[in-house]
């Protein structure tokens, strides 16, 4: 049986994968799919993830702290909805509780990462096998032998994670007032349309004079959809998809969902980026 694994961000992607590799140590008849880019994701979500999504008959979706509200998360749970019955659509919250939860997400039935709920997810799934079930008593064994070893990995993510996460606070705390004021340079930009480049030109100043410092464009390469970044013109937007192209590297672009502004297309070599 196919299982369709969502992710976004760092700390998701390796539960993912980590995931998708333990599975069929318990349902050795379960065929997980995951992709491992963002912007593989991105280019081919309309031919080869689709077509995985139509095969699948249970969605797994990875929820962290730092990807509740990320695009990529909700685009594919609302597919995943639209394809499956509500009840095969199973966020699994890591390091999460239901009260954090908002909009669509909050409407299904979740499962936390601790011994006994997980279990009854995989006994869920192991029920939709149908020819292909396994014995209760076996299923325990199994789980009983493997999960140990799957909670240890999924810790040591989370414990990672979360100490990456107490230093972006604290290097975020410290720029707040140069944030503000880059806000506020756009704002103006808005209401009042200028064409002084002067005014972009503050903005890249104050980019670099915080910790938020504009991408040399292979760093701008390494983006990923879902991310954040702040543009010296258009201000604070969300990636949408990057076009890569291998052989013609500097011809890569770059489509950002700005706050204000929609979606812009921009030359990857010249975006003056910095990443949020």
């Amino acid at each position: 049986m196919n299982i369709f694994i969502s992710w976004s961000g760092e700390s998701s992607k390796e539960i993912a994968s980590t995931i998708k590799n333990w599975l069929p140590t318990v349902l050795q008849s379960t065929k997980p799919y995951f992709t491992p880019s963002d912007v593989e994701k991105g280019s081919k979500w309309e031919s080869e993830i689709t077509k995985k999504l139509n095969e699948c008959k249970v969605g797994l979706i990875c929820l962290t702290a730092d990807n509740t509200e990320k695009p990529w998360i909700l685009f594919e749970s609302g597919a995943l909805s639209n394809r499956l019955e509500k009840s095969r659509v199973c966020p699994i919250l890591f390091g999460l509780s239901n009260s954090d939860l908002k909009g669509p997400l909050a409407t299904f039935q979740t499962t936390e990462f601790r011994k006994d709920d997980f279990k009854k997810l995989i006994k869920s799934i192991n029920k939709l096998l149908e020819e292909n079930e396994i014995p209760d008593f076996v299923l325990d064994e199994a789980f009983e032998a493997f999960y140990p070893k799957l909670e240890q990995k999924i810790n040591s993510i989370l414990e990672d994670s979360n100490s990456d996460n107490q230093i972006n606070k604290i290097t975020k705390r410290s720029d707040r007032d140069i944030l503000e004021e880059i806000l506020e340079l756009n704002r103006k930009q808005y209401i009042t349309p200028k064409t002084i480049i002067e005014d972009n030109d503050d903005v890249y100043n104050l980019i670099n004079s915080s910790n938020y410092k504009v991408l040399t464009f292979g760093e701008a390469q390494k983006l990923q959809a879902g991310d954040r970044v702040l543009h010296s013109k258009f201000g604070r937007g969300t990636v949408y998809s990057l076009n890569m192209y291998p052989e013609k590297p500097l011809d890569c672009k770059i489509d950002i969902k700005f706050d204000h502004s929609g979606i812009k297309k921009l030359l990857l070599r010249f975006a003056q980026l910095a990443k949020l």
